[in-house]
């Protein structure tokens, strides 16, 4: 499985752990079991595009722009799947895991590298 995953702080815990039972083989991570929380978005990027790692979050206010930013230097990131919060309320834990588990059936093969879409 070529899709790597990491979860930051606005997608529950639970969720990276419910796809790792579902896909035994997808590197899954949430920040939580990190060393990254807290960090300022441009740093995580830039070490999630060095780990060719995606990065799974709600937070649609700054990652786009920092991504974007990147993108206009001529660097590179891991992929970025956004959460849409008015499909995917913060509590509502299984129906983002459903459509994750759909993403990484069709398309967790493939890389992921300047990719980016929404859930």
């Amino acid at each position: 499985m070529t899709l790597k995953l990491l979860s930051d702080e606005h997608v529950h815990p639970d969720v990276v752990q419910a796809l790792r039972r579902r896909f035994p083989d997808l590197d899954a991570v949430s920040i939580y079991d990190t060393d990254w929380r807290g960090l300022p978005d441009p740093p995580l990027l830039e070490i999630l595009d060095a780990d060719k790692r995606t990065l799974l979050t709600r937070d649609v206010n700054s990652i786009p722009s920092h991504a974007n930013a990147r993108l206009a230097a001529g660097l590179t990131h891991g992929g970025i799947l956004y959460v849409d919060s008015k499909r995917h309320r913060q509590t509502e834990v299984r129906g983002l895991i459903r459509r994750l588990t759909e993403i990484i059936q069709r398309h967790g093969g493939e890389d992921w590298t300047c990719r980016s879409a929404w859930l």
